[in-house]
């Protein structure tokens, strides 16, 4: 990829960006763009409006020569522009840019755009949940602030909105009164085709003897940890006492556990695998050896994980009404804190009956079918050109 030169800046083009794709430890917003923005790269013609993608140059010189194999892009009509800056690199340094070369269209795939971009430049918005709206306890008075200064005026001041998924579409109408047609949702996700699921498939149904259980989220509050280990708990002991060895029985969980007074509890665990931050890679070798994905959060904008789980044979347990039901179709196990031994027994019974967790199984790859990323980029595309139209 080659960097953008003012020849090409002076001419129209489209603005994205892509801070996201340099960052180290990429979380579920990362991945979106980065899986999104190779896509949309397969899409993009060389005749088409040229593409410039922008970065901190302090994050971009971490990766060097590997930024091509980072991106997996081709295309000649892409292109990279590092920024000198750290601090609010997006709402300042980026910002300070655009207004020297005014971009046709500015696209956000995973962070808001500048506040106090020109009128005269459009802007789009991805939109990944609204989930602090529900939970506001969970958010601390920084993130509180950055949104009413910075996230909602900038949301209500673009041309248009991108939503994961149909609740975050309402959502987003609900607590900031955006209009409904400014709205636009487009479903993403790894479908069964995607490389790093192709033979995943059907794994073989647990027993009461070798049950596997992964956690994605370390000890984000919001990510229900406890409630996770509450239900692997349970779940154990229940063979425990009906005599089984409970050895082969575990939990890994996945993600970086901050919080000391948990970390040192599940120390105490012999059961419990603790594997830190795990790349991508790693995540869908974890999901394809897992039984079933333990993910209770309290709500999600969207929950790649549970599409990723699906795809690897793995029957995802979710919080009831945490929005998950929308991606997660059939094919998950709903858990009703308020009805805990009913969801336990309900987990249970598709442990000792194997014919029925097959069945849930096919639901979820069936259900996979429905989710591709390279539709996801058509779709993108589509209104990206629609608006600089």
């Amino acid at each position: 990829m080659k960097y953008a030169t003012s020849k090409i800046l002076k001419n129209p083009y489209i603005a994205i960006d892509a801070a996201a794709l340099f960052k180290r430890n990429k979380t579920g917003v990362e991945w979106y763009a980065w899986q999104l923005l190779k896509y949309l790269a397969r899409e993009w013609k060389e005749t088409d409006i040229p593409i410039a993608l922008f970065a901190p140059s302090n994050l971009i010189s971490l990766f060097g020569a590997d930024c091509n194999a980072l991106l997996h892009i081709k295309n000649k009509n892409w292109h990279l522009k590092p920024l000198k800056g750290r601090y609010l690199w997006t709402q300042y340094h980026l910002l300070k840019f655009l207004k020297r070369y005014p971009p046709a269209l500015l696209f956000s795939p995973s962070y808001v755009a500048p506040r106090f971009l020109p009128q005269n430049i459009p802007a789009i918005n991805v939109v990944h949940g609204l989930e602090g709206e529900y939970f506001p306890e969970f958010k601390s008075i920084k993130q509180i602030l950055l949104e009413h200064v910075l996230t909602i005026p900038a949301l209500k001041k673009s041309s248009a909105i991108i939503a994961v998924s149909e609740h975050t579409k309402k959502d987003l109408n609900r607590f900031y009164r955006i209009p409904l047609e400014k709205i636009n949702t487009v479903l993403s996700g790894p479908g069964t085709l995607d490389d790093q699921h192709i033979g995943a498939g059907l794994k073989p149904a647990p027993t009461e003897n070798k049950i596997k259980f992964l956690f994605l989220g370390g000890s984000s509050e919001r990510k229900n940890l406890g409630l996770a280990v509450r239900i692997f708990s349970k779940i154990k002991h229940h063979y425990v006492g009906a005599g089984f060895k409970p050895a082969p029985t575990e939990m890994h969980i996945a993600g970086t556990i901050k919080d000391k007074k948990i970390k040192r509890i599940l120390d105490r665990k012999k059961n419990i695998i603790q594997l830190g931050y795990i790349t991508e890679k790693e995540k869908i070798e974890q999901l394809k050896s897992a039984n079933f994905l333990l993910y209770p959060s309290y709500y999600e904008g969207f929950g790649f994980p549970v599409l990723e789980a699906q795809a690897c044979g793995a029957v995802p347990i979710v919080l009831k009404n945490s929005g998950l039901a929308e991606v997660g179709g059939k094919g998950i196990i709903e858990f009703d804190p308020e009805k805990e031994k009913e969801s336990i027994e309900r987990i249970i019974n598709y442990i000792d009956n194997p014919k029925k967790y097959k069945e849930i199984q096919q639901a979820g790859l069936q259900n996979v079918q429905k989710y591709s990323w390279q539709q996801c980029a058509k779709e993108v595309k589509n209104i990206l050109i629609r608006i600089i139209k």
